[in-house]
């Protein structure tokens, strides 16, 4: 879905880029046409211009960022289901076998050092229990990245699409001398929508991102503690077998 919605971005700037390019080209066929008594106009379109290519320039600059953070979501989901069912799944059907009542440990031998393995069998079962409540943590993070990150590209394309709608009005606009200082500030007005939805939609996505860093982090250490706090059997010699 990534894929495709990069690709809908793409094709956006691109239409983006040919609408200023027209938009220019209009406004300078607009503007031979201005009487002498109106030239003054000429002059306070030519500074609105001059402040619309500076804004260009940094909207360039953002959309350069967004290829270099595409992400992949498909990925983060791919790998988030191979957690549960490689690691998550297969441990907690192990657990399901190590119980009291399932082993025949506690049956076929006896003994104090027996005795102290029978009771590492609880704890031992809770820890595989544990490793699988990590990995459907893990894969609720992951997935809940990958959503950001689809949710990122949708805001982006929607933002584009929405400043695509205004430089085509600004082209209309300014085919009448009348029209073209209100078509600049129109462009002017877009393209700081669009600049601001773009950097705010990039911090959102950055915000989230750091978020889910400190559950993975958080995560890795409960591996780290269920590997820690792994209950071992006291090992002794007295094992024998049971009348």
């Amino acid at each position: 879905m990534t894929d495709a919605l990069v690709l809908q971005a793409e094709e956006k700037v691109k239409a983006v880029d040919r609408d200023l390019e027209r938009f220019f080209d209009v406004v300078a066929a607009t503007l031979t046409r201005v009487p002498p008594p109106l030239r003054w106009v000429v002059d306070e379109v030519g500074k609105g211009i001059r402040w619309i290519v500076e804004k260009i320039a940094e909207f360039r600059d953002r959309v350069g960022e967004l290829w270099r953070r595409a992400g992949e979501p498909d990925r983060l989901r791919q790998v988030g289901t191979g957690w549960v069912e490689r690691i998550g799944d297969v441990l907690g059907d192990v657990a399901g076998t190590v119980t009291l009542d399932k082993m025949r440990t506690n049956v076929e031998w006896e003994g104090r050092t027996a005795r102290a393995y029978a009771a590492t069998v609880p704890p031992q079962s809770q820890g595989l229990s544990a490793v699988k409540d990590v990995a459907n943590q893990l894969r609720a993070s992951l997935n809940s990245l990958a959503n950001s990150i689809e949710v990122f590209w949708i805001s982006i394309v929607v933002a584009l699409s929405t400043f695509a709608v205004a430089a085509i009005g600004a082209c209309y606009a300014a085919v009448t001398v009348v029209g073209v200082p209100a078509a600049v500030a129109a462009l002017a007005t877009g393209l700081t929508a669009v600049i601001g939805i773009i950097g705010a939609t990039v911090m959102a996505l950055e915000s989230h991102t750091n978020t889910i860093e400190t559950e993975q982090n958080a995560i890795m250490q409960k591996i780290h503690d269920i590997g820690r706090a792994w209950t071992m059997p006291s090992v002794g010699s007295d094992w024998r077998a049971a009348r």
